[in-house]
């Protein structure tokens, strides 16, 4: 499964992001931001990182599992196999009708702190192919924001808002100790055999056996939709199978 930190850097950094800079008026009034969006970046990812608002969108396309790690976060699987992203199209759009997760629809932008600051700062990856030395689109005129960076902000807000609301609900599973270790093994059609590792699922039984007082504080927490959301997504794996076996016609 994909991680959401970048190994061997000094710091982690999210998922895609290489060399992201703060955005600033005197350091990027000569670039822009390539309007045509494209995701070839997040092709060799087989999972995404998905927040709670989005689990309903998403529950009809993609199985939703949590990172195996010591804070389980919730992630869209997007391909049955390491390194294949199974919903970007050859000219790198997303998958028609299918809903792309807010993470990657964030992308060049990203809210960071710095190591000596709890302020959020907007960024950008200076590496993504969407932006370019030009004044086309520009993230600043004369000093001040454009609607570009104006809208990037306010997605980037939203996203953060969400971010966290998730963080919550994943804390209170944890406490609950409703997460278990799991795997999934797949035939497809040529017979050849699929297996993903590294995620974990929520216990049907030990939700099924918690007190009423574990349960209501579940409910209180917001974290019975994304339960619910969570199951109802494992219905989803055919979907995965289903393209899977189509990139063989």
């Amino acid at each position: 499964m994909a991680t959401a930190a970048t190994k061997g850097s000094e710091r982690s950094l999210p998922l895609f992001y290489k060399k992201p800079e703060v955005l600033r008026a005197d350091k990027h009034k000569n670039i822009s931001l390539v309007p045509d969006v494209k995701f070839d970046f997040a092709r060799s990812a087989n999972s995404l990182p998905i927040n709670a608002a989005e689990m309903p969108r998403a529950v009809r396309h993609y199985p939703i599992v949590f990172t195996d790690t010591a804070s389980p976060f919730p992630v869209a699987v997007v391909g049955l196999r390491q390194g294949s992203n199974l919903f970007i199209e050859k000219d790198g759009s997303w998958a028609k009708g299918i809903y792309a997760p807010a993470y990657v629809r964030r992308y060049p932008f990203v809210f960071m702190r710095s190591a000596t600051s709890k302020t959020l700062t907007l960024c950008i990856e200076r590496n993504s192919s969407r932006v370019m030395e030009n004044r086309d689109n520009p993230f600043f005129i004369d000093g001040k924001r454009t609607d570009v960076t104006q809208n990037a902000l306010k997605f980037c807000q939203a996203y953060e808002v969400e971010h966290q609301k998730t963080l919550d609900v994943s804390r209170l599973l944890t406490k609950h100790e409703l997460f278990t270790s799991n795997r999934g093994t797949f035939t497809l059609e040529s017979g050849e055999k699929v297996s993903l590792t590294g995620f974990k699922v929520v216990d049907e039984k030990k939700l099924n056996g918690l007190p009423s007082e574990a349960f209501d504080e579940l409910r209180a927490g917001g974290a019975l939709p994304v339960i619910y959301c969570h199951l109802l997504s494992m219905h989803s794996w055919q979907n995965l199978i289903a393209r899977e076996d189509a990139k063989g016609i």
